[in-house]
């Protein structure tokens, strides 16, 4: 029996050690874009948006937003899901046209951005652009980010949220993604 256990702790070792390996390997920093299109006006899809403690009425897997306090005369929020707290804040806010938002705190396995550009699109339809800017310090959070989650993921659950929360269904359309920082960088 107790040779089973060794066993088991050497191989789960061993994945932990390639898994480590090979997020090390990989960049730290990447920027994606997906795009939807919806049937409503700007001002309806910034309204949903920016209004952050609504975000668990139709965001699948977001417990609950605690607000939080103006950073620079604008909005912070807590995001809580998975018993993770997370926070962010708007760094730039140009209704209804062009709002970004960012991670705050130290020590984080990621810092980013995200930036959701609102075009008008035809008579009360947006199209709607979100890019992700992102730095991944942790080896395994970047493992997961590109095999696992993929560096769209987060976004295309985002955006097939939002449509829904308008009655639409919406398969988003990936537009760019940009790897930077060479592989096995400190």
């Amino acid at each position: 029996m107790t040779m089973f256990w060794v066993s088991f702790l050497a191989i789960g070792l061993s994945v932990v050690g390639v898994v480590g390996w090979i997020g090390s390997r990989l960049p730290k920093t990447h920027i994606a874009a997906s795009r939807i299109r919806l049937a409503v006006p700007p001002e309806e899809v910034w309204r949903v948006i920016t209004d952050f403690s609504a975000h668990p009425d139709w965001r699948p897997g977001l417990e609950r937003v605690d607000l939080g306090p103006d950073i620079d005369g604008l909005p912070s929020w807590y995001e809580v899901c998975a018993r993770a707290r997370v926070h962010f804040r708007v760094v730039e806010s140009a209704p209804p046209r062009r709002l970004v938002t960012r991670l705050v705190g130290e020590g984080l396995p990621l810092s980013g951005t995200w930036v959701y550009e609102l075009v008008p699109a035809g008579e009360g339809e947006t199209e709607l652009v979100i890019t992700e800017q992102d730095r991944i310090y942790s080896p395994f959070f970047r493992f997961a980010t590109r095999f696992i989650l993929a560096y769209h993921g987060v976004m295309d659950v985002f955006l097939i949220a939002l449509a829904r929360a308008f009655g639409q269904d919406a398969q988003p359309e990936h537009l760019s993604l940009r790897q930077e920082s060479g592989a096995g960088e400190a």
